[in-house]
Order: C-alpha cells, then sequence, then structure tokens
C-alpha cells in the first residue's frame, strides 16, 4: 500500500513492555472523508477498524512536519548536490522531489509515467528555477536499470550524492490462492530495485567520499498480516539492507561520510492506499475486526521533510543504519541515541529489524 501504515499494531522503535500506553488514535475518519480523502466505501469499511494503538510514551504520533525538520531550515542547505528520487511522479515521492529541490539539490526524477515527470519537472522549474529537475522515464525493476538510470542522471547532473528509493507495489494474496509471480513481482520492485541502484551510485560515493541512500519502509517491516506477505517481506528485507549497509560502510572507515537510512512515512493516503482498501482481502479483514491500527493520517511533506533533514543535518549521523518513523521526531531518536549507552534505543535494538530470543 506505498506506505500505508494500517496494520498489525506492532511498529518498529514504539519500545517494550512498561513503556507502552494504550492511547485512543484521533479520530480522523470523518475529516479525511470531508475533505475527499476517502471514499463513502472505505469509510464504511474502517468504520469497524480498531482505531487505537500502543504507542511508545513521549512520543506521540505526529500528522504534519513540525520545526526542526521545517523548510526554511534546510533551504539552500543542499546546494550543489545531485538527487534521484524514484516514484516521484505521484504521491509521497512528488513530495520527496519538491523537498529536495527547495533545499537546492538538482533532482533526477525517475517514474514509469511520463506526463506526471514532466508536470513535476515543470512545477519545480517555476518554483526553483529552470534545470533544477531532469525527467527520468524507467522502470526501475527492469534489466540493467539501476546502471543506465545512474548514467543517464550523471550525464545530466554530475555524479549522484543522494538517493532516494521510493518506488514501491503492493500485492494483496492469499498464499493458498496465488501463483508466486505476482509475490516475486513485490520484492523485484522493493527490494531489488533499490538493491541495485544503491550498488549503482555506492562506487563513486566512496570514491568521492560522501552520499545519502535512503529507502521509503513501511510498519509492514515489523509486521505479519494477512494477504500482505510480499509487502512485509520486502519491508522488512529493505530495512535489514541499510543496517547491513551501514555496518558495510563503518567496515569500510565510510560511515561518517555516508548514511543510510529506511524510513517509514506514516500512513498516507497515496493511490495505492486508497486502492488497497477497495481490495475485497482488505475489506474483510476490516469488517471482520481483524484488522487493527493507528488510523492517523500523515501528510506525504512530513516524510519528504524527515528524508531531507537526514540527508542535509550532519546531526543525524548516529542514526545510520536505522529504520525510522517519520512520525516521530527526529530530535527525540538522536536524544536517546546519544545517552551513554546508547539510551533504550542502543539497549533495546530499536529501530532495527529483529527478531527476539528468550
Amino acid at each position: 500500500m506505498g506506505g500505508a501504515d494500517l496494520a498489525y499494531c506492532n511498529y518498529i522503535g514504539e519500545g517494550r513492555g512498561g513503556d507502552f500506553e494504550h492511547k485512543a488514535a484521533p479520530d480522523r475518519k470523518a475529516l479525511a472523508l470531508q475533505s475527499g480523502d476517502l471514499d463513502e466505501d472505505v469509510a464504511a469499511a474502517l468504520a469497524h477498524v480498531d482505531l487505537s494503538c500502543a504507542t511508545q510514551d513521549k512520543l506521540p504520533a505526529l500528522a504534519e512536519t513540525y520545526e526542526a525538520i521545517e523548510p526554511k531550515k534546510y533551504a539552500g542547505k543542499l546546494e550543489g548536490k545531485v538527487a534521484i528520487v524514484t516514484g516521484a511522479s505521484i504521491g509521497i515521492g512528488r513530495s520527496i522531489a519538491k523537498a529536495f529541490a527547495a533545499a537546492g539539490a538538482s533532482v533526477a526524477v525517475v517514474a514509469r509515467r511520463e506526463p506526471e515527470l514532466g508536470t513535476l519537472v515543470e512545477d519545480i522549474s517555476a518554483t526553483h528555477g529552470h534545470g533544477r529537475a531532469v525527467p527520468i522515464v524507467a522502470d526501475v525493476s527492469s534489466d540493467g536499470a539501476a546502471k543506465d538510470i545512474v548514467a543517464r542522471v550523471e550525464k545530466a547532473l554530475g555524479p549522484v550524492d543522494i538517493l532516494i528509493n521510493n518506488a514501491g507495489i503492493n500485492h494483496i494474496g492469499l498464499l493458498s490462492e496465488e501463483e508466486p509471480d505476482a509475490w516475486w513481482k513485490v520484492q523485484q520492485v522493493n527490494v531489488l530495485a533499490p538493491v541495485s541502484l544503491s550498488c549503482a551510485v555506492l562506487p563513486s560515493m566512496l570514491k568521492r567520499k560522501t552520499g545519502v541512500i535512503i529507502s521509503t519502509s513501511s510498519s509492514y517491516a515489523a509486521t505479519a498480516a494477512p494477504a500482505l506477505s510480499a509487502s512485509s517481506t520486502s519491508k522488512a528485507t529493505l530495512s535489514k539492507f541499510h543496517e547491513c549497509l551501514a555496518r558495510e560502510l563503518d567496515f569500510l572507515e565510510a560511515s561518517q561520510n555516508i548514511v543510510t537510512f529506511a524510513v517509514n512515512p506514516g500512513t498516507v493516503m497515496t493511490e495505492q492506499l486508497q486502492s488497497g482498501f477497495h481490495h475485497p482481502l482488505m475489506q474483510k479483514l476490516m469488517s471482520d475486526g481483524g484488522f487493527t491500527g493507528e488510523f492517523k493520517m500523515q501528510t506525504p511533506e512530513l516524510c519528504a521533510d524527515t528524508m531531507v533533514a537526514l540527508a542535509a543535518d550532519p546531526a543525524y549521523k548516529p542514526l545510520t543504519g536505522r529504520h525510522l518513523n517519520a512520525a516521530q521526531r527526529l530530535p527525540r531518536v538522536l536524544e536517546e541515541v546519544q545517552k551513554k549507552g546508547q539510551g533504550r534505543v542502543g539497549a533495546e535494538n530499536l529501530y532495527l529489524v529483529n527478531i527476539a530470543t528468550m
């Protein structure tokens, strides 16, 4: 569902044991329906969803951009940098591309939808000047796409400083009723493509001793939901990839220069999320009460501004390799990491995909 977090409530980094509180999430169904974000069929299905979720105390879920990551703070901070944003034509990716352009970066926007890419480039050019954005029409999962995309970007804008792997798809289906091809396609788009692109930009980043690699993840990385095994598997794999990449960069003594993160954008009303709500299996799960979670809508700008802050602010380097939640304040998470012994984040291995044992 492309960044959707309406799932079993077991979020990465939400704490354990006595630090859980059971809080009622704000009722945003009516607001979403009134604003046109939800149609009546979806709203009716959500009427049966438990809108409460366990959250770590002192880390309430945010809905919009907050002061520490607001765009004006990072205006011009990425001047001279070249960024690739995949899945940039609509939704969260479009907001990410605009946010990086606003921070001063030259942005290569990658997607399959040529008309939407065209209007995005026009919007960015009108606001930030001609040549600030270039469109790259491509399917990131096709053979040889990663090297081709990077070569085209380097020719148009120069070496890549920032890679944002945002392109992703979802597949809803019961394993007992489907062919594996559809399931595997999700892994190709959500895992193989970002890994391939990361491998394509890393040699130059290592040579120049600078770089940022960020992927859009999801709470699905830490959940197991019926009919969503493809998405959950792909996001867990992607988040673990970023942890491994951070360890590898540390091994190469490059972790002070190149950072990498997975970012969960929260629940954003994207095209994928809307269509997912209409799927018969999802309708059944919600109507049966077997699907619980926090239904607090986040704006796409919250994710976009979080990514800009991670890319532009060296203060966040200690968070490298972690799966971060855009709906939680970055400074608060950083504060915990910087405590002696890395605070709760280090002691409990928060913001990582873990298999706990006795």
